[in-house]
């Protein structure tokens, strides 16, 4: 029996799901029916699912049954947790997910063998056993892939091991800096800003343009972080690639449509597309500072017979979203406080209103320590538990505007809205302050919140004056805060 958080809801093919993570921030779903009742999935069912809610970590770029009613599903999980074993449909049968199915599905990398084109590998006998009619023949035939593939992924497993924050042998996976020191074998006051410019210069494949793009972001963040964790970018910069690509390539790189660059990890090189003059104060100039970003924070290192994979994300790969939007705002904001036009334009203006209500958090963080230090210090900001939800119901609204495949109803996002707006509140409203002048701080973070966001996010701002009514009643007990 496990432990799960209930994240949201959404549809997928008209169908309604719940979404559940687990303590390793591992995915479940679980399908509602139409008497509000739960139900587990089919196998081909958590397939596409997982699919649509799982990451490619190695690109980073810019662009049994519930008797019980929601009423009383809610009433027993106060905290938005439940507990269940996971398992999957396999025809008429249910089965137990296995370990490694659920790793694989996670986001977790093992081996690039078990890889195809950078995305999961191949399930091969799943789709054809999936679509048969005979459910034994179902059964035999998935039960068959599934033992296949877990052969070859306990064989991985004995090749090399994957630890955390532990001595590793070949490889060693990295969240946060102060573990750099053994696996690198040096400390962080080693490596200067000097030689970071310095290796910059020296590096032929990286072209004259660049360079000084690339020195005024070392020259920027030495005066806003002099005591920045430099040694990721360091070893980066000893093998860093930019390449000009053409659009169409730009694309394969990228596996997007309309990326105007990327940072491949594998392959330590940012690609960008030819002909693009890079002038500050432009989009294409925010572009490529963001991703000149990426190997700051994300890299995968060698160190002798040692393999340093280094990631903001956990050890599940969530995170990926809320990583993106910290990088666009600790690159833009290095050389430019005022631009309020930003990648990742929502999840960016969420974070940063989150950031600046903190007094325990900076961007500096953002390099020296992954997702999870992000959580726990939300969570000792806020003197709640909250972050984990939070967190993922951001990641969720991305999904839910980015892939037309799901869809999910505004009122999921409520608990995000009032969350940042109460830190925002608790920051900008004191206990004397009138209704009117509080009222003008709640449109301003509307404003914020909303700053050219697509419309079809369709964010309910009338939520926000909901929320504010209430917040204000219970700050200062004026009755009539809710008539105005």
């Amino acid at each position: 029996m496990k432990e799960y958080r209930i994240i949201g809801q959404f549809f997928y093919e008209l169908q309604k799901y719940e979404l559940l993570l687990d303590s390793d921030r591992k995915y479940f779903f679980l399908k509602i029916n139409d008497d509000d009742k739960r139900e587990y999935v089919s196998l081909k069912e958590f397939l596409k699912l997982a699919m649509i809610f799982t990451y490619n970590d190695n690109i980073l770029l810019i662009t049994n049954n519930y008797n019980q009613t929601d009423e009383e599903y809610y009433k027993k999980n106060k905290r938005s947790l439940i507990k269940l074993i996971p398992k999957i449909k396999i025809g008429t049968k249910l089965t137990t997910l296995s370990l490694s199915l659920l790793l694989l599905l996670s986001g977790c990398t093992l081996n690039s063998s078990l890889k195809s084109n950078n995305k999961f590998i191949n399930f091969g006998n799943f789709e054809q056993s999936i679509s048969s009619n005979d459910d034994k023949a179902k059964i035999d035939e998935t039960q068959k892939a599934i033992d296949e593939m877990n052969k070859r992924i306990e064989k991985q497993k004995k090749d090399f091991k994957v630890e955390d924050e532990s001595d590793g042998v070949n490889l060693k996976v990295i969240y946060d800096n102060t573990k750099l020191d053994e696996a690198l074998g040096y400390t962080k006051d080693k490596i200067t800003y000097d030689m970071i410019r310095e290796l910059i210069s020296s590096n032929s494949d990286i072209p004259n343009k660049y360079k000084d793009i690339y020195t005024n972001l070392a020259n920027n963040l030495e005066k806003e972080y002099p005591t920045l964790d430099l040694r990721i970018w360091y070893e980066n910069l000893k093998t860093l690639k930019i390449l000009e690509v053409d659009e169409m390539e730009m694309k394969v790189k990228a596996v997007s449509v309309d990326a105007y660059a990327c940072y491949r990890k594998d392959e330590n090189t940012i690609y960008t597309v030819k002909d693009y003059n890079y002038v500050p104060n432009t989009w294409d100039y925010q572009v490529i500072v963001h991703e000149m970003c990426h190997p700051i924070r994300s890299g995968k290192i060698i160190n002798g017979k040692l393999q340093i994979k280094t990631q903001f994300e956990n050890k599940s790969g969530n995170g990926i979203i809320i990583g993106e939007a910290l990088n666009s705002l600790f690159s833009l904001r290095s050389y430019d406080k005022d631009e309020k036009d930003i990648a990742y334009q929502l999840q960016s203006n969420m974070i940063e209103i989150m950031v600046e209500s903190m007094d325990n958090y900076t961007y500096q963080d953002y390099i020296e320590h992954n997702i999870t230090y992000f959580e726990n210090e939300l969570n000792k900001q806020n003197n709640d538990d909250l972050a984990v939800d939070i967190l993922e119901l951001i990641n969720l609204q991305y999904k839910d505007y980015h892939n037309d495949k799901i869809y999910v109803e505004q009122s999921q996002f409520y608990k995000v809205y009032d969350y940042i707006a109460k830190m925002y509140y608790r920051k900008h409203i004191s206990p004397t302050m009138s209704y009117d002048d509080a009222l003008k701080v709640k449109d301003e973070l509307v404003e914020r919140i909303t700053y050219d966001v697509p419309s079809e996010y369709n964010i309910d701002t009338s939520h926000f004056t909901d929320y504010f009514n209430d917040y204000y009643y219970q700050l200062t007990g004026v009755n009539n805060a809710k008539s105005k």
